[in-house]
């Protein structure tokens, strides 16, 4: 039997000059094999003609039962023109990346799935290629999902030219299947992660859940956005709003895990709010696109997440204050001050 030309990567740390061979292939129009975290997969860009067509005649599938859209990073949702409603919003950053396939409905009112992997190759591969993946499971129709890469040469041969190999996969079946289409979420397929895709589901049906996210950036994370973050959540629980909308925070320049500064976790704890376990978080592209208002320190702060997510821009609020660090409790208390009035005077218009 011929068997398709096989390529290993390392899934923590791929070569670049490999990947590239896939990613050129899947340029030129070619169906290739690649894994995730669930099952190994094969898919092509979404823009060849008759790249469904190709898969069906791979798979042995008969016609009419759709592929699911694979993504490579937050941007493409949009490509894709997914409706975002407060739900999508939620469960997709809930689970996304991550081994579940969401049902959603598109602009032009068609029902898609789309999947959003964790596995670092799957990301980068379609990131790479520059567009959604059209793609499925990597087996002939009607027999078991392939966990490994000589499940699927045993299944499909040659009908493959490539085929990217990063060992077992993580988990060992399939995504879980979230119907998000309609006014409630209904669960088509329990699979991975599908006690937490459960418990999800109840916290919307009984509409305990955050409709908006609120996101504070400053550089290091250590002293005005935890305490931004600290102060708002409390203001609002005081207002009965903190099921309704969810707040986090994240540094520029931050190093993960680190403490807030000691004299942010005093001037908070004055106010009710203790930050005695907070640990900072570098951003991420995800924390932008899952952030409805995007409060920053100042403006260099506003260019940062612009970068990390283009488009952006219209989500910032600029609240202009200065860096206490190192600066002395007076400072904080100052900065401190600065902050809820700055928050107060937009409040309604971010809530």
């Amino acid at each position: 039997m011929s068997v398709p030309e096989i390529i290993k990567l390392d899934p923590r740390d791929p070569d670049c000059v490999q990947l590239k061979r896939v990613v050129d292939a899947s340029r030129e129009g070619e169906v290739v094999g690649f894994p995730t975290e669930t099952v190994y997969g094969i898919g092509g860009l979404m823009s060849v003609p008759g790249v469904e067509k190709r898969l069906q005649e791979i798979k042995g599938r008969r016609e009419g039962k759709p592929f699911a859209f694979h993504i490579g990073d937050w941007d493409m949702i949009d490509r894709l023109g997914v409706v975002q409603t407060p739900m999508v919003r939620f469960l997709m950053r809930s689970f996304w990346p991550g081994p579940i396939t969401l049902v959603v409905k598109n602009m032009t009112g068609e029902t898609i799935g789309v999947r959003f992997p964790r596995n670092k190759v799957a990301r980068l591969l379609i990131r790479e290629s520059g567009e959604p993946f059209i793609a499925t499971s990597a087996n002939q129709s009607g027999l078991l999902s392939p966990h490994t890469a000589h499940q699927v040469v045993e299944q499909l041969g040659s009908k493959i030219r490539l085929l990217i190999d990063t060992g077992r996969t993580e988990f060992s079946h399939d995504s879980t299947v979230l119907d998000v289409s309609g006014e409630e979420p209904v669960i088509l397929r329990k699979k991975a992660y599908g006690t937490e895709v459960e418990k999800a589901v109840a916290r919307v049906k009984t509409d305990q859940y955050p409709k908006k996210k609120i996101l504070v950036v400053c550089t290091g994370n250590s002293c005005r956005s935890p305490m931004a973050e600290g102060w708002l959540k409390k203001e609002l629980e005081l207002k009965g709003l903190s099921d309704e909308i969810e707040v986090a925070s994240c540094g520029i320049g931050a190093r993960d895990g680190l403490p807030a500064a000691s004299e942010a976790e005093y001037v908070m704890r004055n106010r009710g709010v203790d930050l005695s376990c907070f640990k900072s978080r570098q951003c991420r592209d995800s924390d932008i696109w899952g952030a409805d208002v995007i409060l920053v320190m100042a403006e260099h702060h506003a260019d940062s997440v612009e970068e990390l997510m283009p488009g952006s821009r219209e989500k910032i609020q600029c609240l202009d204050v200065e860096d206490p660090i190192g600066l002395g409790m007076m400072v904080y208390e100052k900065t401190i001050n600065q902050i809820e009035k700055k928050i107060r005077d937009i409040f309604h218009k971010i809530v």
